[in-house]
């Protein structure tokens, strides 16, 4: 039989002697178990490092979802509240939508009339008849000036609207007068019924335009007056659909499927155009965001396994795997990168941060927790 032994077995025999000689000391032999029970607590902490990469500097990432408002306005409704799983798509936010919504009934009612008026005049065509085309230029100079008229009122409404819709939102800030407001309030009022004038103005001399065209029986001008109304339709069409889309950025739904995190709205309170409302990220899109020692991420290669420890669930670790290795470190990608300029120089380390896909995922997982893992070196990983 061999007597060869292992170096382990030689060195278990040397321990097992010097306890033998020991026994009969027990103070000495306490002291001596003590000390072979902390080296060897010492020597597994040595062998665990040796074979890994591990960081505190780590926590739960996901991509947060923040919602703003396309419009101004009063929240009148909101049907969610924080740690509300939604569905991509549902309503989470409405806003006051009257007053676009009786914009767009004008814009129907202006549809209306003008297949009306088209309607009208497709048959008038048909009944053309001569007379003088003196008149009837003259009558088109008329219907000419009118829509010239029209234009310029409706310029004037516009800047009127648009100042007035300024001046509530500085009245609401407390930036102007009630009084001013009211005036400019006033002004819009006028400009409006300005406008309708010259809207009556033109319907006025296109009608007697066409008296003038079915006398003359001049067919070409009454078709011009068409292709005005058919574009004229055109136009209103699409600014139904316009007002249509405007009236739907009055409802904010979700784009994804998640969670809400955080509302910044309740109803009754007034949003403006561009302010976060909400903000949500998706659950089942989780990852890990960790940063590793410049001196330690050569240990380190895609896909390689590591085993997470949730702060918030220690007993309970999640494995994952490295699916992303930055290629700068974190200062140089901070928004204020320090260029070092007084001189003064003190070597810090680096981290460099990478991305940690997971095998699974867990209800303790919530975006900003913090985490330590464990990367296998290079060598060990799977």
């Amino acid at each position: 039989m061999s007597t060869h032994t292992t170096p382990l077995a030689q060195w278990l025999m040397s321990v097992l002697r010097v306890v033998a000689r020991t026994a009969a000391r027990p103070k000495t032999l306490g002291l001596f178990l003590v000390t072979m029970i902390a080296l060897g607590l010492l020597t597994v902490w040595i062998i665990d490092r040796s074979q890994k990469v591990i960081t505190s500097d780590a926590r739960v990432a996901a991509d947060m979802i923040a919602l703003s408002a396309d419009v101004s306005g009063i929240v009148t409704a909101v049907h969610v509240k924080v740690g509300d799983t939604v569905e991509a798509g549902e309503l989470l936010f409405e806003i006051d939508d009257r007053e676009p919504r009786l914009l767009l009934d004008e814009y129907q009612a202006r549809i209306e009339a003008l297949r009306i008026e088209i309607e009208q005049a497709e048959m008038q065509i048909v009944q053309l008849d001569s007379k003088s085309g003196t008149q009837v230029a003259a009558m088109a100079a008329e219907q000419d000036a009118a829509r010239a008229e029209i234009g310029a009122a409706q310029s004037v409404f516009e800047t009127r609207l648009r100042d007035f819709e300024r001046l509530q939102t500085l009245l609401e800030n407390g930036r102007v007068t009630q009084e001013r407001a009211d005036q400019s309030r006033n002004e819009l009022d006028t400009a409006r019924q300005a406008l309708q004038v010259a809207q009556a103005q033109l319907s006025s001399a296109t009608a007697r335009t066409r008296q003038a065209v079915i006398a003359a029986g001049d067919t070409d001008l009454f078709a011009q007056d068409l292709l005005i109304l058919q574009a004229n339709l055109r136009q209103a069409e699409a600014q139904r659909e316009r007002q249509r889309v405007i009236i739907s950025k009055h409802e904010i739904r979700s784009p994804i499927n998640g969670v809400i995190d955080k509302l910044f709205f309740d109803p009754g309170e007034r949003t403006l155009q561009g302010f976060r409302v909400a903000l949500l990220h998706d659950p089942d899109d989780i990852w890990i965001a960790a940063n590793i020692k410049e001196t330690e991420i050569r240990h380190l290669q895609h896909n390689a396994l590591v085993e997470i420890h949730i702060d918030s669930d220690p007993d309970t670790p999640v494995r994952g795997r490295i699916i992303t290795i930055g290629s700068s470190t974190v200062g140089e990608m901070a928004l204020m990168p320090n260029p070092n300029a007084t001189g003064v120089f003190t070597k810090i380390t680096q981290r460099i941060p990478i991305k940690i896909e997971l095998d699974s995922q867990s209800e303790q997982l919530r975006p900003g927790s913090m985490v330590r893992v464990s990367i296998f070196r290079s060598k060990l990983a799977d």
